[in-house]
């Protein structure tokens, strides 16, 4: 995957609305990217003091543990990993806002909400990636 500027200013603004569910617009063409449609996104949202763009990250790719690819079925939360996997999302762009309180998310003060867009979606239903060598088929 390679940065979009474009996918992380979609990122920001959404992440600066300070609400833990997903943009509304992701599947209106035009509205969200000027060439994707729909977008993919995953959100991380906890303790600003416990943020990194490492721990966020490694909470979606450790869903694999949940993910079984010879079924393509989830035994718990998986849906993050498959997206941050997914072979045929080749752009992201994610950014961070810091929220006093965060909708949807009672109890939380002083959060870091990140949000993070790819392009084009992937979370369709079938495998993210083609079993083989890494990068065999780049």
């Amino acid at each position: 995957q390679s940065w979009d500027a474009a996918l992380a200013k979609t990122a920001k603004a959404w992440a600066k609305k300070c609400k833990f569910k997903h943009n509304i617009y992701l599947k209106v063409k035009g509205k969200v990217h000027p060439t994707f449609t729909p977008l993919g996104e995953n959100i991380w949202t906890g303790t600003a003091t416990i943020f990194s763009v490492d721990t966020a990250l490694s909470g979606w790719f450790n869903e694999v543990s949940s993910y079984s690819f010879s079924t393509n079925r989830c035994s718990g939360m998986c849906g993050h990993y498959t997206q941050v996997v997914w072979a045929e999302s080749y752009k992201v762009g994610c950014a961070v806002h810091f929220c006093n309180t965060v909708e949807n998310f009672p109890g939380l003060f002083r959060a870091a909400h990140f949000v993070c867009n790819y392009g084009p979606a992937g979370n369709y239903p079938r495998k993210p990636y083609k079993a083989g060598e890494p990068c065999s088929g780049c």
